[in-house]
């Protein structure tokens, strides 16, 4: 009998004449759980969307069950027995957690939705992994975590023959991560395909049968996950080997920057979420780097000392005097900016001018019931897009229309013009192209030099270490470690991100 549940067979897939894919081979067997890993821009979500229809691939062929699937939807998919969780949730936030789980397969009595089924199922289909969740409540009123779980159910209920799981874990506390890994393991007994993308290298060890992993598009190595250790994965994953170590250190310590000696930030005793007892210092003129894996508290980190936590506790103190941030208002009234990831839906006025998205005069008390001086908005932002090379035909072109890049500079320029003198950049290159992320990255080194304090978060190691003056580590919620420049290395800071330290020999549990 045909073992094989899913086959790939030279996979390509173009964005904009730039391979993410390049023929890539895989196959994925029955009653197995298989680790995809890869870093970031590997090519791991680009091929579930291939597998799952979402994306058609430039060639290459597709079989399930032996049998090859010619042009598949993501309705064949589900047809075939394929489902799948992916990164970003995409439940309907205004129905309820039954009505989510069989959205694509309500149960009907003649003609009718059957609710009173659909609920009685959707609890049975809760209890499989022993959740308290109203199934009549709406998916809006739910935890992140809640809401990762219903997905996960709702995966389930298809009976899949293969399960795609893109970061399945990321929201997830212990004690669910465990619920998932037992259904994982009885879908398993059950003859179904499992594939697991995760970059948190205990849970691949731990749940996988054997591990696959991709670079720049391709598979470089794949096998039984004895095969395998932590370093071994982070290795090839990487590309750097440990001969390549002492040549990286020496590139990356050839650009220090100016960083003063001056404290403009010290945080101490800081709590929210699974974060506890946060403490660090921000230079003048430095860019402190934060590495983490999702839900190690990096983002909540970020978001508290902005003022976006209603229950955050922290010490803080700029320039030396004991501030308390309560709410954005009182985070800009103290020299504090933040570059939101998502820039269209926290950092920019799509439907305003460049001109009113620099100049949008949020936060300046002096102006805040004054009329607003035209001529002067003009020219401070004629000022800025000259400065900070913002391509645009003029300052009175709407912000919607710029390439990524040249938004995220626009937004950067309305954080100079409230004179920030601290800027929170969350995943500030996110979604523009290499070119503008070269750019944008110029300009955050250029306000640093200037003596202002950056606090820098990216989900790509490579950047982190090319901008960042140091480098903090944030495991489960606590700082794991901090890297000087001169300790910079890609694969150890990936490794400490999953809380293994090379010096100690051994990974934090707590």
């Amino acid at each position: 009998m045909n073992q094989s549940a899913l086959r790939i067979n030279n996979i390509v897939k173009s964005f904009d004449g730039i391979k993410a894919l390049k023929g890539l081979t895989l196959n994925f067997n029955k009653g197995e759980i298989i680790g995809l890993v890869g870093s970031n821009g590997a090519g791991k979500s680009t091929l579930l969307n291939v597998i799952w229809g979402a994306y058609a691939p430039d060639s290459g062929e597709l079989y399930i069950d032996g049998e090859r699937v010619e042009k598949i939807t993501p309705t064949k998919a589900q047809e075939l027995g394929i489902s799948i969780i992916f990164q970003h949730r995409r439940l309907m936030p205004y129905m309820t957690v039954a009505e989510n789980i069989f959205i694509d397969n309500m149960p009907k009595k003649r003609g009718l939705i059957d609710y009173k089924k659909m609920r009685s199922e959707a609890k049975e289909l809760l209890n499989v992994l022993n959740l308290d969740i109203d199934c009549d409540c709406n998916v809006e009123k739910l935890t992140a975590e809640e809401k990762q779980l219903v997905e996960i159910v709702k995966a389930y209920s298809k009976n899949p023959k293969v399960l795609l799981m893109d970061e399945p874990t990321t929201a997830l506390r212990q004690g669910d991560v465990e619920r998932l890994f037992d259904l994982m393991n009885t879908l398993k007994s059950q003859g179904s395909s499992v594939v697991f993308i995760s970059h948190r290298l205990k849970e691949v060890m731990e749940i996988c049968d054997r591990v696959s992993i991709i670079r720049d598009g391709v598979n470089v190595s794949e096998g039984d996950k004895l095969d395998y250790t932590p370093d071994r994965i982070v290795e090839e994953m990487s590309g750097i080997t440990a001969t390549d170590f002492e040549h990286q250190r020496d590139v990356t310590d050839s650009s220090l920057s100016q960083a003063s000696q001056e404290i403009l930030l010290s945080v101490s005793s800081l709590s929210v979420a699974n974060c506890k007892n946060i403490e660090f210092e921000l230079h003048k003129g430095e860019i402190l780097g934060f590495a983490g894996l999702g839900g190690s508290g990096v983002e909540d980190i970020f978001e508290a000392l902005y003022g976006l936590k209603k229950h955050a506790k922290v010490d803080m103190k700029i320039d030396n005097v004991g501030v308390k941030i309560n709410s954005p208002i009182d985070a800009i009234s103290h020299g504090l900016g933040f570059v939101s990831e998502d820039r269209q839906l926290n950092g920019e006025f799509l439907e305003l001018s460049v001109k009113d998205n620099i100049c949008i005069p949020f936060g300046q008390k002096k102006r805040l019931y004054s009329i607003i001086n035209r001529r002067e908005e003009t020219l401070a932002s004629r000022g800025f897009i000259e400065k900070l090379n913002i391509k645009t035909e003029s300052e009175e072109k709407l912000i919607k229309n710029l390439s990524g890049g040249n938004q995220q500079k626009a937004i950067i320029a309305k954080w100079l013009q409230l004179q920030s003198k601290i800027i929170l950049m969350c995943e500030p290159t996110a979604g523009i192209d290499v070119a503008a992320k070269s750019d944008v990255n110029k300009l955050i080194q250029q306000i640093a030099l200037e003596g202002k304090g950056i606090l820098y978060t990216s989900s790509y190691i490579t950047e982190l270490m090319h901008v960042s003056d140091r480098i903090v580590v944030i495991y489960q919620g606590r700082i794991f470690k901090v890297f000087s420049r001169k300790e910079y290395d890609h694969n150890k800071i990936y490794l400490a991100m999953n809380g293994i330290d090379e010096q100690l020999g051994a990974q934090n549990e707590n």
